[in-house]
């Protein structure tokens, strides 16, 4: 009786956790992309599982697999309003961590509206939309489904990143993009600036380069070109966009700089900033962002002598002094030196 109650004690703990990755497996529609999506949502799995992250699998991928710290999914109820629930129960969390939500599956477009496929009813992108308005913490939305490219426009917005596995909803043929953006999440190559992590926006250079690399590889022609969106402009930009070969028309920015804020750790080991340090890091990578705007390549010697303090600042919460804990400067003030092996952290 004692390991019962201790049991269902520890349940109703798991299910109080606010979750940090939804994982929204759609319907199949054969064998091979069921066994396809399936291997990706175990790449999400696993990712979650070194990052210390909370993970909700819905659809007929949890069928017979647990995920971390939640239970598996309820097959009784239909996945649509279990993801209906799931986006209910996040709005009651405050937090300056993103939640996630990844769409993995077939999506659908009629040219009014972008469905995405799940096992029973599919939700279409306004609905979404509608679902997730109250949530105020960050939202990471990886629509990794064909004709997703329409869910841009629709879930575009402020403190939003979204990412499509196409570029418009005419691209129907099965994506693989999303196969290559799980991966990029436990890719060394996959992060740029070598802080130990792989951020949204690196996740989506190095997804996008390795679809781009797949269809080169088998001949074919490239059925799907995925954008990201994160400046609430609704237009998403592409891969050459974000990469700076290409220039984006009239006065549309390009995406990228809050995708690069929201990362997951390499490694178990990997430096975890609290949320006072997250708020602080955002605070102060916007003041180089406004140096940068305010002098940018006119006067760099301004640039450097306003940003090398930011900068430093920002080195505090990166480096690691084992005695004093993570994210501490190993005792140096701003009048020292940064160690040689430390120059290439954010």
């Amino acid at each position: 009786m004692l390991f019962v109650v201790v049991g269902a004690v520890a349940r109703a703990d798991d299910a109080a956790k606010p979750v940090d990755v939804i994982v929204v497996v759609g319907a199949p529609g054969a064998e091979e992309f069921g066994e396809a999506f399936d291997e990706w949502s175990e790449t999400w799995k696993a990712t979650c599982q070194r990052a210390g992250l909370t993970m909700q699998l819905i659809g007929p991928a949890g069928d017979d697999h647990e995920t971390p710290d939640r239970q598996t999914t309820d097959r009784q109820t239909p996945d649509r309003d279990q993801l209906q629930a799931e986006l209910t129960r996040s709005a009651s969390t405050d937090s300056v961590r993103p939640l996630w939500l990844i769409l993995i599956g077939h999506g659908t477009w009629d040219g009014a509206s972008a469905d995405f496929n799940l096992v029973g009813p599919d939700v279409n992108a306004k609905e979404l939309n509608t679902w997730l308005d109250p949530i105020r913490r960050p939202l990471v939305i990886a629509n990794c489904a064909s004709s997703s490219g329409p869910f841009v426009n629709r879930l575009s917005g402020n403190n939003r990143v979204v990412v499509t596995a196409t570029k418009s909803g005419s691209e129907q043929n099965f994506a693989r993009f999303g196969e290559f953006f799980a991966a990029a999440f436990g890719a060394a190559d996959a992060d740029l600036d070598h802080d130990d992590s792989v951020s949204v926006r690196e996740a989506f250079l190095k997804a996008a380069v390795d679809v781009d690399r797949f269809y080169k590889e088998q001949g074919r022609l490239a059925t799907e070109h995925a954008l990201l969106e994160d400046n609430d402009d609704r237009k998403g930009s592409s891969l050459a966009l974000v990469l700076g070969k290409a220039n984006s028309k009239g006065d549309a920015k390009v995406d990228g700089e809050l995708a690069s804020r929201f990362s997951i750790p390499l490694s178990d080991g990997g430096v975890r900033l609290t949320d006072e340090q997250l708020a602080l890091r955002d605070e102060l990578e916007s003041k180089l962002r406004d140096l940068r705007d305010r002098f940018g390549a006119a006067d760099p010697e301004q640039l450097r002598q306003h940003a090398l303090p930011i900068l430093l600042d920002l080195a505090k919460l990166y480096v690691e002094d084992p005695k004093k804990g993570k994210g501490v400067f190993n005792g140096l003030d701003t009048d020292e030196t940064i160690p040689s092996g430390n120059r290439n952290r954010p």
